[in-house]
């Protein structure tokens, strides 16, 4: 018996739930009443090895195959079956106009690169594809949908986004005179970085008092991306974010160690979940103590990592945290 219920079972068949829809009820009518042409086209998109989806009728009611899945990520198995200004419509608010005009036009169209901001795993994030939308026509001319092969690309933009900034920052440290010369370098390259919204480099002291023996660490907020030179004033300015943890510009390690680092708090996604540390100052102490990464929830509730990076660089060891 037909229905349309769409089951929430990302593993479901989708020709399965296709064929088990009642289309009677929609505008487009029974399946049986569809030109044969199209039933092929259709039995292409679920054979299909390659990501690729279809756009139906008035609505641009939405199928794909099982290698759009991965594609979708937790927006399906909501969007099988649904029009496409449902699932794209306020991400990407410029794709019901495109699909509009290859309906007018009857022609169809490739795009390299397309970039959209989508929400597929809970919070947002980039996304770009290269797509080829080629309409689907009825036996007298006129369009009855439209099929688009897509591939993402996001992956190989990121990598090169992220090389080119490796590359710039490998050319611009090279003739840094001075380890603190290369953190502010770092920070400055950084600035307006698409991938890393912000940086802060404390540099690790281990001074050793000759006369006493007494060994202390002192860590110092040696850059920011916040930075600014004041000019007039030929001071440097730093505008430290509230929803930051303390950031002190000088930290008595050894008068922090005792600190407990216990609040642990989970964030879910769609398809993941994260734990985070909750703390009222940079635990530069226990990133020291684990030699690994540690997650920090901020006040704001957005999150940072902060990343260990042991230099020997005249006997001193630098912590970078991003």
């Amino acid at each position: 018996m037909a229905n349309n219920n769409v089951s929430n079972n990302e593993n479901s068949n989708l020709p399965e739930i296709f064929y088990n829809y009642d289309w009677s009820s929609a505008s487009l009518g029974p399946i049986d009443s569809w030109e044969p042409q199209i039933k092929s086209i259709l039995n292409l998109c679920f054979k299909s090895g390659f990501p690729t989806y279809m756009y139906m009728g008035q609505d641009w009611i939405t199928i794909y195959n099982e290698a759009a899945i991965p594609v979708m990520k937790s927006k399906h198995p909501q969007a099988f079956i649904k029009p496409v200004i449902e699932i794209f419509g306020n991400e990407m608010p410029e794709f019901v106009p495109k699909l509009d005009g290859i309906r007018e036009s009857r022609k169809g169209e490739y795009g390299h690169g397309l970039y959209m901001e989508t929400f597929r795993d809970g919070y947002k994030e980039e996304m770009y594809c290269d797509y080829a939308l080629n309409p689907i026509y009825k036996l007298d001319g006129t369009v009855w949908g439209i099929i688009n092969i897509l591939t993402e690309s996001t992956q190989k933009v990121l990598n090169k986004r992220r090389l080119d900034t490796l590359n710039k920052l490998s050319c611009q440290t090279a003739d840094a005179e001075s380890l603190e010369s290369a953190c502010q370098i770092i920070m400055k390259a950084l600035q307006n970085n698409q991938d890393i919204p912000y940086s802060l480099i404390y540099l690790i002291e281990n001074n050793k008092n000759p006369k006493t023996g007494f060994n202390s660490q002192v860590a110092r907020l040696i850059a920011t991306t916040f930075d600014e030179a004041c000019k007039e004033e030929f001071i440097l300015k730093r505008n430290i974010p509230d929803y930051f943890p303390e950031t002190h510009e000088i930290i008595d390690l050894t008068k922090t160690s005792d600190q407990d680092y216990d609040t642990y708090v989970n964030v879910k996604y769609a398809t993941s979940t994260y734990s985070f540390l909750r703390c009222d100052y940079w635990p530069i102490n226990l990133v020291m103590k684990e030699e690994t990464s540690i997650q920090v929830l901020l006040k704001d509730n957005s999150q940072a990592i902060l990343l260990p990076i042991k230099l020997t660089f005249c006997n001193d060891e630098i912590y970078q945290l991003y």
